[in-house]
């Protein structure tokens, strides 16, 4: 089951730009899913019109398996979101601030030391909000976003301009709420390295078109398909003649032999070729892209 589904949402600013073309976001229930893409993607645009923020132009929109244009209140009710930068009064302290948007959501006061103690706020006091690390207003804003207990967070770029310390901090907060708290949650970044230890679904988008969606694992398997094998030999360019005469391609770099992925058989058959050829064979490696630069390679093309 699908926590929020969209259907070739397309949205065009004025001049006629197309910002997202026929988007198709499949986000399961009890997820962590990072909406990956650069700068200016269509991220942004995205979560605004999930959130109805921004008037939707064409496509459709379900969240909780409901149609958002006709249960629209209904579905905010139990939506929390961070959209940009957090909006805090900075006179006040981490209680304070909550309490006025307590009032608003009309949840239990109670429900104000919950949120306080998920984040890891609840020592801070009286210290004014306009005091606090970056770190500590995005946890703050987080426990704003979890006040009224929502089932569904939505986060735009929560760990932007943390330090690596921040960074580690709003990750293992999110998985918490998410395995504690029965949370699914969509976190938008433009750097895979980021979040990728946290997250259980992935979605990369450019120029507001989708180029992969699926799970953390798929992401994976995508990198081990794009794999080469590299072998140190004693004379690369027989070794080079030797893959060609098996019809296999190879190419020369920095003096070693280097071959896309093949079975682990046809590794030990090509060895076996080249000590027939009294061809030293130093080393065997296995060459793999690691996730960011497939990012990178999928954005970039």
């Amino acid at each position: 089951m699908y926590c929020i589904e969209t259907n070739n949402l397309t949205y065009k600013f004025s001049g006629n730009e197309t910002v997202l073309n026929n988007v198709n976001l499949q986000i399961p229930t009890g997820s962590i899913y990072g909406f990956l893409g650069p700068n200016g993607a269509g991220k942004t645009t995205t979560l605004r019109l999930v959130l109805g923020l921004l008037k939707k132009q064409q496509g459709t929109i379900s969240i909780f398996n409901k149609s958002f244009d006709a249960n629209r209140i209904e579905i905010l009710k139990n939506i929390g979101s961070l959209i940009e930068a957090p909006s805090l009064y900075a006179h006040l302290n981490a209680k304070d601030n909550l309490e006025i948007l307590q009032k608003v959501y009309q949840c239990p006061k109670s429900r104000i030391g919950e949120v306080l103690e998920i984040v890891g706020l609840s020592e801070t006091g009286k210290k004014k909000t306009g005091k606090f690390s970056l770190g500590m207003k995005q946890r703050l804003s987080i426990a704003i976003a979890l006040l009224h207990n929502p089932t569904l967070l939505i986060l735009d770029e929560p760990t932007n301009g943390l330090d690596p310390n921040g960074i580690h901090e709003i990750r293992e907060l999110l998985m918490k709420i998410n395995a504690e708290h029965k949370v699914t949650i969509l976190i938008s970044s433009h750097l895979l390295s980021e979040i990728e230890k946290m997250v259980t679904h992935v979605g990369i988008i450019n120029r507001g078109v989708v180029l992969f969606q699926g799970t953390l694992q798929e992401l994976q398997l995508k990198q081990s398909q794009s794999s080469s094998i590299c072998f140190d030999t004693s004379n690369s360019e027989l070794a080079l003649e030797i893959l060609k005469a098996n019809n296999i391609a190879a190419t020369i770099a920095n003096g070693q032999v280097i071959i896309s992925a093949v079975e682990k058989e046809m590794i030990a058959k090509m060895n076996s070729e080249f000590v027939k050829n009294k061809v030293e064979v130093y080393q065997i490696a296995t060459i793999k892209d690691d996730l960011e630069s497939i990012f990178i390679d999928l954005t970039k093309n």
